[in-house]
């Protein structure tokens, strides 16, 4: 089977300058204002093309006054992002225009998020469908187009390849798993201390998640997932898509992700990401989580304040790139 990215989940510290980043200055949708399902009182943002079709979606789970991550023995780290063909420098003078930092490398384009995440911009041969586009004031042709990869961290290379080879069959050449569906990878770097164990913090990858067609392919890696004696977290209904989550032999998460019913189950297309939205298994939780966050002055309005923005307001964007 031929994988795809699904989506990619990290950790921020800061809704609102989170959101700001990606939606006013990437260009992304906020196609879904919700929740983390297994902890209903933390937020959970989900940034993506239009339709927020799988393989465009970064995620975040808001935990405020995160502290910072450190990495150690295992990690993903980093998003590698495809922009269209001899868009680069649109790129660069974008992000300076946010006071951001970008820099320039052989494969494109760097720059760190509010968290400290970097991400690099790599330019593919494809661009976004007339249905795909947001509306707003990053030209169509220069739209993100998808999610290419993350690194993922390993303590032992040869287990970490036989893991992703006998599990999903992805191979390994020369510490790169190709996702050839896509055009993107998965890149192997050895582990800066093999030692002592990451801690989870502000900017941290929490999981990679891959496409599968449908719930029987879903099944059909699970039960080999079991067949391997691998560490199998959880399955889950997530109501947009159904998931697996298994560890890799460094304790990363890796999740496997059908791509439908998608997220305009329970709400418009039209209207995705502008208000706190719940799958249909939470609906009975729906007031009750709504409550809550309005007990505690949360408001679930980055797209009223972000979305649709004729031109970049500079005195709203972000005027420091801190970690």
């Amino acid at each position: 089977m031929l994988f795809s990215p699904h989506h990619i989940s990290l950790l921020t510290g800061n809704a609102s300058a989170n959101a700001q980043f990606y939606i006013q200055v990437l260009g992304l949708r906020l196609v879904k204002n919700s929740v983390n399902q297994e902890a209903v009182h933390i937020r959970h943002l989900y940034y993506g093309n239009n339709l927020g079709d799988p393989g465009s979606v970064i995620t975040f789970f808001v935990l405020d006054h995160l502290g910072q991550r450190q990495e150690a023995n295992h990690g993903l780290t980093g998003i590698r992002i495809g922009i269209p063909r001899n868009t680069t420098t649109y790129w660069q003078k974008r992000l300076k225009a946010a006071n951001f930092h970008p820099q320039l490398i052989a494969s494109g384009l760097t720059v760190t998020d509010p968290d400290g995440v970097l991400l690099t911009f790599v330019e593919v041969d494809r661009q976004l469908t007339d249905h795909q586009h947001v509306p707003n004031d990053v030209p169509v042709e220069n739209q993100i187009v998808g999610l290419l990869g993350t690194n993922i961290d390993y303590v032992n290379y040869s287990e970490t390849v036989t893991f992703y080879q006998d599990w999903l069959g992805l191979n390994d050449f020369n510490h790169h798993i190709p996702l050839p569906s896509s055009g993107a990878s998965i890149t192997l770097t050895s582990a800066p201390d093999s030692n002592h164990r990451s801690r989870m913090g502000r900017g941290s990858v929490d999981h990679i998640a891959l496409q599968v067609p449908d719930q029987a392919t879903l099944f059909h890696y699970y039960r080999r997932a079991q067949s391997l004696g691998l560490d199998i977290e959880l399955y889950r209904d997530r109501g947009w898509f159904q998931s697996i989550y298994v560890r890799d032999p460094s304790d990363n998460r890796i999740e496997l992700a059908t791509v439908t019913p998608g997220f305009a189950l329970e709400e418009p297309a039209s209207t995705m990401g502008q208000q706190l939205s719940l799958p249909p298994l939470f609906a009975d939780q729906t007031d009750a989580v709504r409550r809550w966050y309005n007990d505690h002055n949360v408001k679930f309005n980055e797209a009223e304040r972000f979305e649709n923005k004729a031109t970049l307001n500079q005195s709203k964007l972000l005027t420091t790139n801190s970690q």
